[in-house]
C-alpha cells in the first residue's frame, strides 16, 4: 500500500471514525476520493500526502474541526470539504486571512469547496489580501452563516478579479484571478460596487438567498448583476435620463394632483360663496320685508369672539343649543347662542323668530343684538348678562349663591312679571314663552331679572284666548295642567310657570327637591299644604330676615298671589297685567288666597290623572314623551282628523301668524281628544 496513488471509496455508505494515522506510509498518493460515505470525527492527518496529492474530496461526510492546513500541499489543485461540519480556527482573526493563509496559500489550488460547513463571521472583517488570488477558478461557500458586507470594489482593487479590457479578453495581470465565488444561502445584507466593477469584471458572484436580494429592483445594476448573473452597466447618459424622466413624471403627477385638487376646492369655494350670497339676499330681503334691521354677522367674526368655541367661554348649556361668552373686535362682550341643529326648522321659521325677538324691546327681555346663518348653522347673539341666572343665585347650593334681601327679591319678581306683561298684552303679535323657569331669568350686576331662551315662544292670536297644540314642550314642574295633559294653550300657562318661580325666589329652593322630607318634595303641594295649616310663612327662605311686621304682610302677600297663579283652572289664574298691579302696589293691600282644597296637589298628579282619563276616550291617539338632561320634556299627542297648519300674513309691519287646528271625530269639535 506504500505505492498506492489512487484511492478512490467515495459513495460506499462507510461508516465510523478514521484512525489519526489512516494516511501514514501512503506518500505516494495522488488523488483521495472518500466522499458521500458517513465517516464522522476529526479528518485524520494529511500532512503525509503533501507532496504528491492533486485531488482532494472528503465532501458529502460528519467531519467536524477546524480545517486542515494545506498550505504545503504544492501539487494540489482541487479541494472539496463541502458537506461537513468544518469551522476556522482563529475566531478574532479576519476570516479570509486565516482561511487562506492555513488553506489556500497553494500555487496550484483552482477550486476550493467550502459549502455546507460551519462557517461563520461577517464578511467585513474578511480583509482581502492578494493571497486570495491562488484561488484561480472557483470558491464555494454556500449554506454557511458569513454576514456582512461584501467589498467587490476592494477585491478588484486588489486584483483578485478577472477583469475585461476589450470586447472578448481579459486580462490576468497577476496570473491567477477569481473566477467564480458563490455565496449563496447567507447572511450578506449589502454589497460594495461600482459601475466599473460590474462592467469589466467578469468574476461570477453568486449571492442568491442573501437578505441582500430580498428586496430585488432590476433597474439596480449591482442586484442585478449579483443576484441573477445578468451583468451589465447602464450608460450614464441612460441613467440620467431615466432620472430625468422619472423627475419630470413624478413633477407631472404632482402638479396633475395639485391642479385637480386645485378645482375640486375651486368649485367648492365658489359654491359655498355663490351660497353663501343667497344666504345674505335671503336674510336681508326677509328683514327688509318686516322693516328690521338686526346685526347680520359672519361666522368667523363669532368663531373668533367665543375663541373658536372653546369650552371655557362656555356660559351654559339647554335643550336648544350652548351659549358662549364672546368678546367682538370693539371690545363689547356679548353672549352668542349656538342653536343644535334641527331638520324641521328651515330658514324662513328661524328668520321669523329673529325678526319676533329683534322687534321686543324691554328692560325685562334679553336683547338680540344680531344673528347668523351658516349651510345649517343657525346662531343668535344676545346682549351679555353678566351675573348668571335666578338658578344659580338663589337655588343653587354652590359658591355662586348668594343672600339676597326681600326687597330685591320682590323687584325680581316684579321685573319678571313686567317682562310677561309685555310678551302677552303689548307684543304684536302676542307671545307665550312657554319655558319659564329659574335658569331662563338672568340677572345683571344690579339683579335686574332679564327673560331669555326665546327657543320655545309661540306666536298667539290676538283674537283667540287659547289654542290647541300638537307639541308640548316645557320643563317638568313648571307646566301648567291643561297645557300638558290637553295640549292647551293660552297666557295663563306662562302665568302658572310664573306662580312656581316666584315660590322658588321667595323660598331659596327648587320647585322639586327630592333631598327634602316626603311632604315637602314637590314646593306646590308643600304650599298648599302650609296654605291649609295657616303656616305660610314657613314656605319663606331661612335667610331671609323678615324683621317687622310689615314685610312679613308683603311676604304673605306675595305667597298668596302664587297661589293664585298656580291654580288648577286657568280661568281662575289672573293675568300678568294683574299680577303687576298686585306687586307693585304699596298699600298693603291684601290679596285674597284661594281654597286649598281643590289645588293642593301638585300639577303633575293632575296631569297623569287626566291623562288616565283620556285614555278611556274611544278616540286613537299617541303620547309620546322626552325628557332632556335638564328637565325639559317634550310630548306630541296626535289624535284623529288632527291638522294642524300656520297661515302668515303681513300687517302695519308687524308680523300676524294664526294657527288653524281641526279637532274631532268626523268633523266635531272636542277639546279633550288632545
Amino acid at each position: 500500500m506504500a505505492y498506492l496513488q489512487v484511492l478512490s471509496i467515495g459513495g460506499n455508505r462507510l461508516t465510523g471514525n478514521l484512525r489519526p494515522d489512516t494516511f501514514v506510509n501512503k506518500t505516494e498518493l495522488e488523488t483521495l476520493d472518500i466522499s458521500n460515505n458517513g465517516f464522522t470525527g476529526a479528518l485524520p492527518d494529511l500532512n503525509p500526502l503533501k507532496t504528491k496529492l492533486k485531488y482532494l474530496d472528503v465532501s458529502g461526510n460528519q467531519f467536524e474541526g477546524q480545517l486542515p492546513n494545506l498550505t504545503q500541499f504544492s501539487l494540489l489543485s482541487t479541494a472539496n470539504f463541502g458537506g461537513n461540519a468544518f469551522f476556522l480556527a482563529g475566531n478574532d482573526a479576519p476570516l479570509l486571512d486565516i482561511l487562506w493563509n492555513g488553506v489556500a496559500q497553494n500555487s496550484a489550488l483552482t477550486t476550493l469547496n467550502l459549502s455546507y460547513n460551519q462557517l461563520t463571521g461577517p464578511l467585513s472583517s474578511w480583509n482581502f489580501s492578494p493571497s486570495l488570488g491562488s484561488v484561480q477558478s472557483l470558491l464555494y461557500l454556500d449554506n454557511n452563516k458569513l454576514s456582512g458586507t461584501l467589498d467587490i470594489s476592494k477585491m478588484l482593487a486588489w486584483g483578485l478579479l478577472e477583469e475585461r479590457l476589450s470586447f472578448g479578453s481579459t486580462q490576468n495581470v497577476t496570473g491567477r484571478r477569481l473566477n467564480t465565488m458563490s455565496l449563496r444561502n447567507n447572511n450578506i445584507s449589502h454589497v460594495v460596487s461600482d459601475p466599473y466593477a460590474i462592467a469589466n469584471t467578469t468574476t461570477l458572484f453568486i449571492l442568491q438567498g442573501n437578505p441582500y436580494c430580498d428586496n430585488y429592483n432590476s433597474k439596480d445594476d449591482a442586484q442585478r448583476c449579483y443576484c441573477t448573473q445578468y451583468c451589465y452597466a447602464t450608460p450614464a447618459s441612460l441613467q440620467e435620463d431615466r432620472r430625468k424622466i422619472t423627475i419630470i413624471a413624478a413633477v407631472i403627477s404632482v402638479l396633475a394632483v395639485v391642479f385637480i385638487l386645485l378645482l375640486v376646492v375651486g368649485a367648492i369655494l365658489y359654491k359655498n360663496r355663490r351660497y353663501k350670497l343667497y344666504l345674505q339676499l335671503e336674510v336681508q330681503k326677509k328683514f327688509e320685508e318686516f322693516d328690521v334691521k338686526p346685526t347680520i354677522f359672519s361666522y368667523n367674526e363669532l368663531r373668533t369672539a367665543t375663541q373658536d368655541f372653546h369650552e371655557d367661554m362656555k356660559l351654559g348649556q339647554g335643550s336648544y343649543g350652548a351659549v358662549y361668552k364672546g368678546v367682538l373686535p370693539n371690545g363689547n362682550a356679548v353672549a352668542v347662542k349656538q342653536l343644535y341643529a334641527r331638520a324641521t326648522q328651515g330658514m324662513d321659521e328661524f328668520l321669523n323668530e329673529v325678526i319676533l325677538i329683534t322687534g321686543m324691546k324691554h328692560r325685562n327681555l334679553v336683547n338680540l343684538k344680531g344673528c347668523c346663518v351658516r349651510d345649517n348653522q343657525r346662531l343668535l347673539v344676545y346682549e351679555y348678562v353678566d351675573n348668571f341666572d335666578v338658578n344659580q343665585i338663589l337655588l343653587e347650593r354652590g359658591s355662586r349663591r348668594k343672600v339676597v334681601n326681600w326687597p330685591t327679591r320682590l323687584k325680581i319678581c316684579l321685573g319678571i312679571a313686567q317682562g310677561l306683561q309685555y310678551l302677552h298684552a303689548l307684543a304684536h303679535p302676542r307671545v307665550i314663552h312657554r319655558d319659564i323657569k329659574a335658569s331662563n331669568v338672568l340677572l345683571d350686576k344690579n339683579l335686574t331679572p332679564k327673560i331669555a331662551d326665546f327657543g320655545l315662544v309661540l306666536l298667539f292670536p290676538d283674537e283667540e284666548t287659547h289654542i290647541m297644540t300638537v307639541h308640548v314642550a316645557g320643563t317638568k314642574g313648571y307646566l301648567a295642567p291643561e297645557y300638558a295633559s290637553y295640549g292647551q294653550l293660552s297666557d295663563k300657562v306662562d302665568v302658572f310657570s310664573f306662580g312656581v318661580l316666584c315660590l322658588e325666589i321667595i323660598s331659596g329652593r327648587r320647585n322639586i327637591d327630592e333631598t327634602k322630607p316626603q311632604d315637602q318634595v314637590y314646593l306646590a303641594q308643600w304650599a298648599w299644604q302650609l296654605h291649609e295649616e295657616g303656616k305660610l310663612i314657613e314656605l319663606v327662605d331661612s335667610t331671609l330676615q323678615l324683621t317687622d311686621e310689615e314685610t312679613v304682610r308683603d311676604v304673605q302677600r306675595v305667597i298668596d298671589m302664587c297661589l293664585m297663579c298656580i291654580q288648577t283652572g286657568a280661568e281662575k289664574r289672573p293675568t300678568m297685567a294683574t299680577i303687576v298691579s298686585i306687586l307693585q302696589s304699596s298699600d298693603g293691600a291684601q290679596v285674597l288666597a284661594p281654597a286649598a282644597k281643590d289645588d293642593k296637589r301638585p300639577h303633575f298628579e293632575s296631569i297623569f290623572e287626566s291623562t288616565l282619563l283620556r285614555s278611556q276616550e274611544s278616540v286613537n291617539f299617541m303620547s309620546t314623551s322626552v325628557m332632556e338632561e335638564d328637565g325639559s320634556s317634550s310630548r306630541e299627542y296626535r289624535a284623529k282628523s288632527l291638522s294642524p297648519r300656520f297661515s302668515q300674513r303681513r300687517r302695519g309691519g308687524a308680523v300676524e301668524m294664526k294657527e288653524i287646528t281641526t279637532v274631532g271625530r268626523e268633523g266635531s269639535s272636542d277639546p279633550m281628544l288632545l
